[in-house]
């Protein structure tokens, strides 16, 4: 078992340094290509575009593994408040629609008639776990496929269902992809500890993070959590 968590850990470091070096090199070849100057507006536009995307993912990951060594030192803290849950999904879903637009894959919305109770909740780390299972459903399905999202209202729970027709999760792997470290497809990007934090801020909220996953089929993520006490 010490083996296996040694293995999981340098895997996990090789694949942060990888995710890390990508968005490195797209900001310094393009800030050099830049700073020759003589190109077109056309491109210093197209450059400048690419610096400020591939930054804001740099700080996303940043962002992640400052967030995965609070949970792990228990220094995680949550702000909890009575919230509509259904805006910050509405923000969440909203982020990645140009995104799957671009990648040419179908995200399905429906909000209409749709209302929750409130929850006490922490505004800034629900929206973080909205964010990285739809990342993640939009990275792991291909072009033409689709990302369904539900949110629906069960007694004194609300469900939110994030469910995609992409590559799916080999069932030898299920029982471990909450894991801190485990990464189940090393062939697309992630550094393994976003469903390890979205798990845990979910547990958090006294609430539930399952996933259900067939390879070659797709991927379902239920997140269950209570509703706020009136008043």
């Amino acid at each position: 078992e010490l083996g296996t968590a040694e293995k999981m850990k340098n895997d996990f470091i090789s694949s942060v340094s990888h995710e890390l070096r990508t968005p490195l090199t797209a900001i310094k070849g393009w800030a050099e290509t830049l700073q020759t100057g003589g190109i077109g507006r056309e491109t210093y536009d197209k450059g400048m575009n690419v610096i400020v995307r591939e930054a804001e993912r740099l700080s996303g990951m940043v962002e992640e593994l400052l967030d995965f060594s609070r949970m792990q030192s228990g220094r995680m803290r949550l702000i909890l408040k009575r919230i509509d849950l259904l805006a910050e999904l509405d923000e969440a879903v909203y982020m990645f629609t140009d995104r799957a637009r671009t990648e040419h894959k179908n995200l399905i919305y429906d909000e209409e008639d749709t209302m929750l109770s409130p929850i006490l909740g922490d505004v800034n780390r629900l929206r973080q776990v909205f964010i990285n299972i739809i990342d993640n459903a939009i990275k792991y399905s291909n072009a033409g496929g689709r990302v369904r999202i539900e949110a629906v209202q069960m007694g004194g729970n609300v469900q939110i269902v994030i469910s995609d027709s992409g590559v799916g999760i080999p069932k030898s792997d299920l029982p471990n992809i909450k894991n801190k470290f485990y990464k189940a497809n090393r062939t697309r990007p992630g550094s393994g500890i976003g469903l390890a934090l979205a798990d845990e801020i979910i547990r958090r909220h006294k609430g539930r993070l399952e996933i259900d996953s067939e390879e070659g089929v797709g991927t379902t993520v239920t997140i269950t959590l209570p509703t706020a006490e009136p008043g």
